[in-house]
């Protein structure tokens, strides 16, 4: 009985060790796991930015929506540094995510807290605000210059401001190298914005209020249209590159993907290509942007229901179909062509009779024939080609046919080009001339047309600018900023 009640009482002590030795087991267990999956994730590779970029499928873009950067419309986005920045993330095999915002400000803000990877400011690389940045190389080059009012005697010289009053923006490039240059002409005034854009500035100008804004050079020629009482004039001499910026990090794999990217597209034309398309040339000088503001304000109400009808009827933008009219008879509807093509959107007579036009000249009759068959062409356009390729596409075959598109594309491809691209397209246009003639077959009028679709898109711009862009007195009169004198800065 006594061994019987020891070897009981034992009982509960040898279960207390088993358990123990079960949680110690256990422990050794759980530390083993947690040590070798420490060892594991140590030993795989720390993905940089631009492998996280592919992972994710999206590279993010933030950028002001200007004519300089790139314009929203009907839902659609194009623009040179839209272009470009979308041939990039195609390389990367990535979706481009753009996020329009409202100033320069806003795009550091969000680049510098990592928002987004890609930013497109629209400001110089020597801006001050971007010290802090990684900058790549120029996207594009600008010059520095001056603006002023038709009704002004142009200066000679930096000596001849004095007494006069410039506008600029605070703390930007232009700011600071402009202060530089008139240390030695007296009393010249400055006036710097701390707050507003480019087009502020402009409107202080066009109402008066200051003598010239110092600019760079593509900022006044995408606003020129809003502008047809200002003019181009003195060079300030200096030239500067916009940039693509990033976020400023030891990790440059983005930063150098981009710029072994941008390298490769100088060399081979594309930026070249890529800036005349979307550059203004002269159509908005002084005489182009004076009658196109005459215009808009007293031809273009009379249409514009008759554009935003039909552009409700077939789901096209009312200001694209306005522009392709401006292009083809500056909105007069008794227009007629040598060759016989006449009306708003000057149909042939073929043409309108398919579209069931009956007079030509019928405002109404002529704007819902021509949206028909420019949309019929659109709808031609394969699925693959994206926006706003496809509408260039379709400009140029509404201007030489759509068989000599399909051609096109078709010869792009051979050529190992991408058929969907426009700026690949429009590249092998006169080969496709060549080739036809030389088969004794009709070839395209390549100039002609790639002519049309330039134009068409420019007026499709100024045309959303003026629509779109409000220069409120109100707002204008209270900007904020600071008058000082040159004199006070020696």
């Amino acid at each position: 009985m006594t061994g019987g009640k020891k070897a009981q009482r034992a009982r509960p002590h040898r279960k207390a060790l088993q358990l123990l030795q079960r949680i110690n087991r256990r422990h050794v267990k759980l530390a083993v796991a947690g040590t070798l999956a420490i060892t594991s994730l140590s030993l795989q590779p720390v993905r940089n930015a631009l492998d996280q970029i592919r992972s994710s499928g999206e590279l993010h873009l933030v950028g002001v929506s200007s004519p300089g950067t790139f314009f929203q419309q009907d839902g659609h986005i194009h623009g040179l540094q839209y272009e470009l920045a979308r041939q990039f993330a195609n390389e990367l095999g990535v979706k481009l995510v753009v996020d329009p915002v409202e100033s320069p400000q806003r795009v550091l803000h969000a680049i510098r807290r990592n928002q987004a990877q890609l930013a497109l400011t629209g400001i110089t690389a020597e801006d001050p605000r971007l010290k802090r940045l990684r900058v790549s190389d120029p996207v594009i080059e600008v010059r520095q210059q001056l603006v002023q009012r038709n009704d002004q005697i142009p200066p000679a010289s930096l000596q001849d401001l004095g007494g006069r009053v410039i506008g600029v923006m605070a703390g930007t490039a232009e700011a600071s190298h402009l202060k530089s240059q008139l240390r030695g002409v007296d009393g010249v005034k400055l006036v710097e914005l701390r707050q507003g854009q480019t087009l502020d500035l402009l409107s202080l100008l066009d109402e008066g209020r200051i003598d010239f804004v110092a600019v760079n050079s593509q900022d006044f020629d995408a606003f020129r249209p809003l502008f047809p009482a200002l003019r181009d004039s003195l060079s300030l001499d200096r030239t500067d590159g916009v940039s693509w910026v990033f976020l400023k990090s030891q990790d440059q794999s983005l930063y150098q993907a981009a710029q072994d990217f941008l390298a490769r597209k100088q060399a081979d034309g594309t930026l070249q290509r890529l800036t005349d398309f979307y550059s203004n040339g002269n159509v908005f000088d002084s005489y182009g942007a004076r009658s196109f503001s005459r215009d808009i304000a007293k031809r273009l109400p009379r249409y514009q229901g008759d554009f935003e009808k039909q552009s409700r009827a077939q789901g096209l933008d009312w200001r694209l179909l306005a522009a392709i009219s401006y292009q083809e008879s500056k909105w007069n509807p008794d227009a007629v062509s040598p060759t016989g093509v006449r009306g708003l959107m000057m149909l042939t007579s073929s043409t309108a009779a398919a579209m069931g036009v009956k007079d030509r000249t019928h405002a109404g009759e002529s704007i819902q024939g021509g949206t028909a068959y420019f949309k019929q062409i659109h709808d031609k356009v394969p699925a693959s080609v994206p926006e706003p390729d496809r509408t260039w596409m379709a400009l140029a075959a509404y201007n030489m046919g759509p068989g000599h598109m399909i051609q096109a594309r078709k010869l792009t491809k051979r050529l190992k080009g991408d058929p969907d691209s426009w700026l690949d397209v429009s590249r092998n246009l006169r080969q496709l001339a060549q080739e036809n003639r030389r088969r004794g077959k009709p070839a395209p009028d390549v100039g002609q047309a790639l002519h049309y679709v330039q134009q068409v898109r420019r007026y499709y711009d100024a045309i959303a600018l003026n629509t779109s862009v409000q220069r409120e007195a109100t707002r204008v009169a209270a900007l904020d900023f600071d008058i000082s004198t040159t004199t006070a800065l020696r």
